[in-house]
């Protein structure tokens, strides 16, 4: 991954939002003949979907929003399941899987291509067994609501019947997702152990509150914002400097607001302990202001190159979290040596009480993120051509 030293060459702006998507999806059975017995094909199809969208009078941004709406369509991908009459089962993914990305609670992630792809396009594939993806299928019904240059694409899914280890087979369920070649946020901070440049981290804080706030416009709080999820597509074309295109990935602890999971809003715990607000940590109350929390705790983290902590507290022990952040409400310590637009900045957004934190549409106002070069419409839609 290029990083120029670790200097990032990124600029942002614009709101990209976009409104819901709808899909169908079609049923196709053909049987075709097979030396080994009559061999049956079921096909699931994700119809096109009718995108409309939000966006500002920008004859350039119309355009390149067209194109990213047309890879859309052309990337909704065909999943197919072979299974032999005699009970067979016969390896029938519709993906070549050649690079292991990482795994996590949810199973594993690929990075793959489509069987007979020419042009060999790379997509991210994570992958768990079927009896085990109760989070990644939450996953996809989340992902499908949302289109956003500021969050990653979601292609589809496939159950398949794969070999996951010598003469032995399951059945995976597979979650196709846009691929994002510069890895995560929290990557590039591994990297840069001081911190990373103010500079970039108000670019990067920018491009991350737009994509919340397309997020929340769909009545969803994505629940674990961290560096980790955080995913970074290298870009070439900029307006002054190389950079990233910042894209929101991981939506498996997400929720939707009216929901029946979601209830009145109270009794949850889930996310990350570290950057879990006070209190969703203490009271399990779960809104909006717990994704700007962790954005806080996400933005401290790119500037001083670590993880938050209390001042003069070790939170490396999830019980010392727990005890100092969720019964004392202790706020992550803010250096005193960051700009005081960058301290201030930061302090409205890791305040103790929900509601004393300051919305989204304010924090994009804050005269921390007003950029010295702005990203043009143009420029954060200017993706790998998928």
């Amino acid at each position: 991954m290029s990083g120029g030293n670790g200097l990032l060459k990124r600029v942002s702006g614009g709101d990209g939002q976009l409104k819901r998507v709808s899909g169908r999806y079609g049923l196709l059975k053909r049987v075709s003949g097979s030396n080994n017995g009559q061999l049956k094909r079921a096909i699931h199809e994700i119809s096109d979907p009718s995108i409309n969208s939000r966006i500002p009078p920008s004859k350039n941004y119309d355009v390149l929003q067209r194109r990213r709406a047309s890879r859309i369509t052309k990337n909704k991908k065909i999943c197919t399941e072979d299974v032999f009459k005699d009970g067979e089962v016969k390896k029938s993914s519709s993906w070549t899987k050649f690079q292991f990305l990482g795994k996590g609670t949810y199973g594993c992630v690929h990075m793959a291509t489509r069987k007979g792809d020419k042009e060999k396009k790379k997509m991210a594939i994570k992958s768990a067994d079927l009896s085990n993806a109760s989070s990644l299928m939450h996953e996809k019904k989340i992902l499908s609501r949302l289109v956003s240059p500021f969050v990653v694409g979601c292609y589809g899914h496939e159950i398949a019947r794969e070999e996951f280890m010598l003469g032995h087979v399951r059945t995976n369920y597979n979650l196709i997702l846009e691929y994002c070649s510069g890895k995560s946020l929290a990557d590039l901070i591994k990297k840069n152990v001081r911190g990373l440049l103010e500079k970039d981290v108000k670019v990067f804080a920018k491009d991350i509150l737009q994509g919340l706030q397309y997020i929340h416009s769909q009545n969803i709080i994505h629940c674990d914002v961290k560096p980790d999820n955080i995913l970074l597509i290298p870009v070439d074309n900029r307006t002054k400097r190389n950079g990233f295109v910042t894209k929101i990935g991981d939506f498996g602890a997400a929720l939707e607001k009216g929901s029946a999971e979601y209830g009145d809003g109270s009794g949850h715990h889930r996310g990350t302990a570290r950057y879990m607000a006070p209190e969703l940590i203490s009271h399990g109350i779960l809104d909006y202001g717990v994704d700007i929390w962790a954005f806080g705790c996400t933005v401290l983290e790119m500037l001083i190159g670590q993880a938050p902590s209390g001042a003069n507290v070790d939170l490396n022990d999830p019980v010392d979290w727990y005890s100092i952040i969720g019964r004392r409400c202790v706020v992550p310590y803010i250096p005193s040596w960051l700009s005081v637009e960058t301290q201030d900045f930061l302090r409205r957004c890791l305040v103790k009480e929900a509601r004393g934190r300051w919305p989204i549409s304010a924090l994009l106002n804050h005269s921390f993120l007003n950029l010295d070069v702005c990203l043009s419409n143009i420029g954060f839609m200017l993706l790998t051509d998928y």
